[in-house]
């Protein structure tokens, strides 16, 4: 249960904390270049923030690999958590600002579309799992990105409203993901995600200029547009 007078937070990870992206779209390139196929960084963005599942599907029927999907993903998952292991960075700003949420008594989750193992891999090897109260990722959930249930899950998860938190997303599934739990959205610009519409209410280039003040802001807001016998968790 929540013991701040502050916002909740709830992140996006990969695109957000970690510089994942690229090292997914690294992968799944090289999986297709082997099948004699060209995955386009634009093509790509189309998967920003989904389900894995989902991504699988619509790359095995858009290129109609010869394989069973399930070999794929398979290949897929060692991968990725190699690089998680042996390359995954945190983007600029990002452990500055877990720092600076924590010392405020911010409370803080973490929503991922990647699924859990992938998620442990990655906090562990940056060692920032101990900030957040709670993790929900996506092979946790029925529903993937941009379905609210992520953020949903995430927000009951700390004993918080949904529309009582603010998530920090990077990729339009994700913020349409959050903003459909009723949630205020920091969006974070990312080489990925240039030229795709980022529908937030604040949008920043890093970390760095994540402002604390908006919190109180956010808060305020939302308090004058909620009545109060919906303020309750669950209510």
């Amino acid at each position: 249960m929540i013991g701040s007078s502050e916002m909740p937070v709830i992140f996006d990870m990969d695109g957000v904390l970690v510089d994942g992206e690229p090292l997914h779209y690294e992968a799944v390139r090289a999986m297709l270049a082997e099948e004699g196929e060209e995955l386009t960084p634009q093509l790509y963005q189309r998967y920003l923030g989904t389900a894995l599942d989902a991504t699988w599907d619509d790359l095995h029927a858009r290129f109609q690999l010869a394989q069973p999907r399930q070999v794929y993903l398979q290949r897929y998952d060692r991968e990725v958590r190699r690089q998680y292991r042996e390359e995954a960075e945190l983007l600029p700003g990002a452990r500055a600002l877990l720092e600076r949420l924590a010392e405020a008594a911010v409370p803080l989750a973490l929503a991922s579309s990647s699924n859990r193992a992938w998620v442990d891999t990655a906090l562990a090897a940056l060692q920032i799992t101990p900030f957040f109260e709670a993790i929900v990722a996506g092979d946790e959930v029925r529903h993937g990105k941009p379905h609210p249930e992520i953020y949903e899950r995430a927000a009951e998860a700390i004993g918080a409203r949904a529309g009582a938190c603010t998530a920090v997303e990077d990729a339009p599934a994700g913020i349409e993901s959050a903003k459909a739990a009723g949630m205020q959205v920091v969006a974070v610009r990312t080489p990925m995600t240039e030229g795709l519409p980022l529908d937030a209410d604040r949008v920043i280039d890093t970390l760095d200029q994540f402002e604390l003040d908006w919190l109180s802001e956010f808060e305020k807001q939302e308090q004058n547009e909620t009545p109060p016998e919906s303020r309750r968790v669950g209510g």
